[in-house]
């Protein structure tokens, strides 16, 4: 009897973990869904209101950014040398606490160029870890975010 109530206790905790790791992968998807409609257009102000007001970037050489106008550089930054599409996809989520959601995505932009005689592609791949908290309104935000240069490919 004791061994048989373990493992219902087990499965029940199991059930949990498993329904907190899929309301937190709801959650990443559609905060991802905004970054890619804020990508797509183009808009640094879309994105920045993808962040809290008490945000911070580290970026892939390890500095940081925290004030809202690096965070709009850092940006610009991005913006001013894309080369194609940028998409945003998640790759797993999981319920940290109450109210926050750590996500790692994939981030990627890739552009194929016409060039004599052929064809060239050219792709950037790079990680970005994301602490989402929930905010006042409902809504959830990237409080911090790590970005990571996973590598840049030409061929």
């Amino acid at each position: 009897m004791r061994k048989q109530m373990l493992v219902l206790f087990s499965l029940a905790m199991l059930s949990v973990h498993g329904y907190a790791d899929e309301r937190a992968m709801g959650v990443a998807e559609n905060a991802a869904g905004l970054w890619n409609k804020a990508l797509k257009a183009g808009s640094i102000d879309d994105i920045l209101t993808l962040y809290a007001d008490n945000a911070m970037i580290i970026q892939p050489d390890g500095s940081f950014s925290k004030e809202r106008n690096e965070i709009r550089a850092f940006w610009q930054n991005i913006m001013d040398k894309k080369s194609g599409v940028m998409a945003i996809d998640v790759i797993e989520a999981r319920d940290d606490q109450d109210g926050t959601i750590v996500t790692t995505a994939h981030l990627s932009d890739s552009k194929t160029m016409s060039a004599s005689p052929g064809m060239m592609k050219y792709s950037y791949d790079g990680i970005v870890y994301s602490v989402l908290k929930r905010q006042p309104d409902g809504s959830w935000k990237a409080q911090v975010q790590q970005w990571r240069d996973t590598h840049a490919h030409v061929g």
